[in-house]
Order: C-alpha cells, then structure tokens, then sequence
C-alpha cells in the first residue's frame, strides 16, 4: 500500500460542512463519556463540480455520532499492515482522500471525538477501490481503468536449506507459489545486523522446485531466511516460513581450535500462548527452554509474522515474551530462534498462531527493550484532581519473573505524560526487558516514561505495561508507587 495518503474535507470540493460546535470549556471538565460510534460508513457519490480533478482517492460519508456535551470531530483511518492508522481528522461526516494508487482496495473505518479527548468506538469497516475524483458528469465519464490483478500469490511453503560449494553462500530450495495471473519473481530475505535485507541472490523458477543461491555472506556465520513470491502485478505474497543456514566456508578450513564454539544451540519447541493474564491487545508467549553446549543459557529472539514479511519483537533471556500493540481478536504467526553467546543460531521453531486479547489499540507496539539510561520527568506536575492507583501482578519462576502493572487514572483531570517509580524490596532483583514505556533501573529504583503513542491516560482510563525480570533467592512486590513524583494507591 502507498503511504502516501492525502485527506481532504469535503469544504474544499464546494459542498460545505458544518462543523460540530465546541463545548463550554466548563462543559468539557471532568467529560468522561465518549461519543456514540459514527453512523454507518459508505462510499458516497462525490459533490465536485463537473470537470473538476481532484486526482484519485475514496469519498467516504458517515453518519454523525452523539455525545452528552458535543461531538468535535472524527478521525479517519486506513489499515495498514493489519492495523488502523489515521490519516485525516475533520469536523463534518465526510471526508476524501486522495493520493491513494487506482483500482487498489483500501479498507477504511471513521472513530468520533468529543471535547474532553474522549474517543468513542469505530464505525463498520469499509473497504472501496480507488477511482478518478473528477467530479465529471455521466455524459462524459473518465475512461474506465484496465482490471487491476489485486490477489496475491500463494505463500512459498516447504523452505529448505541445500548445500552449495561457494564460499559465503546459502543454498535454499522451495515448492513454487501459485498465482491468478502469473509469478514475475521471488524476493529472499535476510536477517543480518538486526533487521532483515533484501539479498542477493541468484533464482532459478522451475515447474516442480525453486531454487536460489545467496551470495555475499560471511563464511561460518548463521543466518536466517524467508522468501516472498511478487507476481506480474506487484502483489506480494506472505512469507514463507522462517529458516537458518550457516554459510558455506568453501574450501573447507581446518577444524577450529579448541575453545571455539560453532554449535548452534537446541531448537525452541513448545511455543505456546498462556492465559490467566490480562494483556488487552496483546499475548503472553512462552516456549520450553534449550541448552548450548557451552553451558551459558542461549537468548531468544521472537519474530511475528506480517502481511509480506517478518517483524522483530525482541530479544529475551528467558523463554518468555509479552508481545503487546496488537488488534484484539486478531490472529498473529510466532516464531523464536535460540542465540547464543558465539552468535551461532539455532533452528527455529515451528511457527504458532496466537489470537490477540480483545481491547487492544491499533497504535504501533515499540520493540520490547529495555532503557538504561534515566529520562527526564515529563512535563506533567500533579494538580487538584489528580489521582491514580497502581495494580502489580507477576507470574514466578524459577530465576525469572514476568510483572503486569496496571496504572489507573482515579482523578478527574488527564494525566498528560507520565512516568511510574517504584523501589525493588531486594537488590537482586532487575527488569531484563520490558513493553509499553521505556523502563530504567538504578539501583533498586526503577521508572517506566510514557511513549508518544500512550502518553495520555484519561480520566477513569487504565493503562497496561509490564516487563520481564530475574531475581535471586526471593522475588517480593514493590510496596509503594509513584506517578510524576506523586504517591498513588497499590491494589
């Protein structure tokens, strides 16, 4: 999808739009009631006048929301790789938006907001093809666009490793992919320097096996791969399963010195989502824990699969990770890879689909990490109408831990840019890794800042974060927390 998504209201096409009017300031205080959800979202006919050009795009209409003191304006989204962003606000029921590629499906949704900030729930999700906004009259109707193939291939399956004797290269074979129209080529990538790249790779497309040879790689070293198939149109397929190849060391050295570590650590098995914990939009994943010959207990990184591709969520020291950001209800793909210390890395596991917890936002999740570095407090100070209580859950085990914290707003004002304190009773005990803030630990004290996307916390609202943690010995709960230097209640 482009993301190059204009909006436009409907003013600018000459068809005026009153504006919901603005609340008392008075009347807006203390507002904790959202909108009703937007009246059905639709396609509508588009109010240009004739001949006029206004590119191609999408003209939306909506029926307008209520409020018990005044709806203010609505935000329209697009989803994008599986989530809702929004790309254009505006006061009316309508809305164009333009920029958007001919003949391409976008699914669209409308949510209302009243003075306060308060956001009510969406309106239907609406899916529509863009087309010329050209306003022209029927007796002179733009020309009509050649069928644009909009299906995908099918995603490439059976993804295998082969020898091939060339000197820092993989060998990868797979079953081809189908597609309506045809396939132009396949796409490998490869995880190298945190992040996955386009590689180069040679391909060779046969009726029965597909195969490539990637070039370019470090001899001995570990990678991982996954291919996509792009067809005639552009359209990209989902990825293929995840797998690890060490590149060829071609002509073969002599065996390593002692001390050397080139064992990959055990394949992760038993990935798996646990319940019992709240985590709205989010998944508690744990897997069964390997060993590495060296002794020292490997790390684990955790990918999701996307729409044509992999996400990275992270990296942990235990076999558990909360992956949090998700749509509720939705289905995610994991996998998780073993990493030890030489960077050797082991098989990956098979790939497990987990349904996110309902409750979720469609705002971006940051990759779990941990900040070490102390941030300055936000802007926010405590005012007369203020108030928050604080809930602490963990899940034991032997040397690790994963802590829930649950920060409600009990005042009456927004809290506007946050940051959470607490004391750790023991100092053996630390956060490794944690979601949803930006945690810090000195000492025994430990602060978790807001991100952009969650920095306000309304009235009433409750927001969730967590991380992972390793103790020693016992594992005792915190017994008093602060927001923005003020004492708040623990539940």
């Amino acid at each position: 999808m482009r993301t190059g998504l204009l909006g436009a209201g409907f003013a600018a096409t000459g068809l005026a739009l009153a504006a919901a009017a603005l609340p008392p300031a008075s009347a807006a205080a203390g507002d904790t009631t959202p909108p009703s959800a937007p009246g059905t979202l639709r396609d509508c006919p588009l109010p240009a006048a004739p001949g006029s050009s206004l590119g191609i795009g999408v003209s939306l209409c909506w029926g307008a929301a209520t409020d018990d003191v005044g709806v203010t304006g609505y935000d329209v989204q697009v989803k994008q790789s599986g989530a809702f962003t929004t790309i254009r606000t505006t006061t009316g029921p309508g809305s164009i938006v333009g920029g958007l590629t001919l003949g391409q499906s976008y699914t669209f949704r409308v949510i209302a907001r009243d003075a306060a900030g308060n956001a009510g729930p969406p309106s239907n999700e609406l899916t529509a093809s863009a087309n010329y906004l050209s306003g022209m009259p029927p007796s002179s109707p733009p020309p009509s666009p050649t069928p644009i193939d909009r299906t995908p291939p099918t995603r490439p399956e059976g993804l295998v490793t082969q020898s091939v004797y060339v000197n820092g290269a993989v060998g990868l074979a797979w079953t081809p992919s189908t597609d309506d129209v045809g396939i132009s080529t396949y796409e490998v990538h490869v995880w190298t320097g945190g992040a996955f790249l386009r590689a180069q790779a040679t391909i060779d497309m046969r009726a029965d096996q597909v195969t490539a040879v990637v070039t370019g790689l470090t001899a001995g070293r570990d990678y991982l791969f996954y291919v996509v198939a792009r067809d005639r149109a552009g359209n990209l397929s989902a990825p293929s399963d995840l797998v690890r190849a060490r590149a060829m060391v071609e002509p073969p050295a002599a065996s390593p010195s002692p001390g050397t570590d080139t064992t990959p650590p055990g394949t992760p098995t038993g990935l798996t989502a646990v319940t019992g914990m709240a985590i709205p939009g989010g998944v508690f994943l744990a897997w069964n824990t390997v060993s590495d010959d060296s002794g020292v207990p490997p790390r684990y990184d955790l990918f999701r699969r996307t729409l044509d591709g992999y996400a990275y969520e992270g990296e942990n020291g235990t076999p558990r990770d909360i992956v949090s950001g998700l749509e509720g209800g939705k289905p995610y793909t994991f996998q998780v890879v073993a990493r030890d210390a030489a960077g050797n890395l082991s098989n990956p596991s098979a790939p497990y689909t987990a349904i996110a917890q309902p409750g979720g936002t469609s705002s971006p999740s940051p990759s779990p990490s941990l900040g070490l570095s102390p941030s300055p407090s936000p802007s926010a100070s405590p005012s007369s109408g203020s108030g928050c209580t604080v809930t602490y859950a963990t899940t034991t085990w032997d040397g690790g831990f994963t802590a829930t914290v649950t920060i409600t707003n009990t005042g009456t004002v927004p809290i506007d840019g946050w940051r959470l304190g607490f004391g750790f009773p023991l100092a053996s005990q630390r956060v490794t890794n944690g979601w949803s803030a930006v945690w810090a630990q000195s000492g025994t004290a430990v602060t978790a800042e807001n991100y952009e996307w969650n920095k306000t916390i309304k009235p009433g609202q409750s927001l969730y974060l967590g991380f992972n943690g390793a103790y020693t010995g016992s594992n005792p709960k915190p017994t008093a927390f602060t927001l923005n230097g003020s004492p708040c209640t623990r539940t």
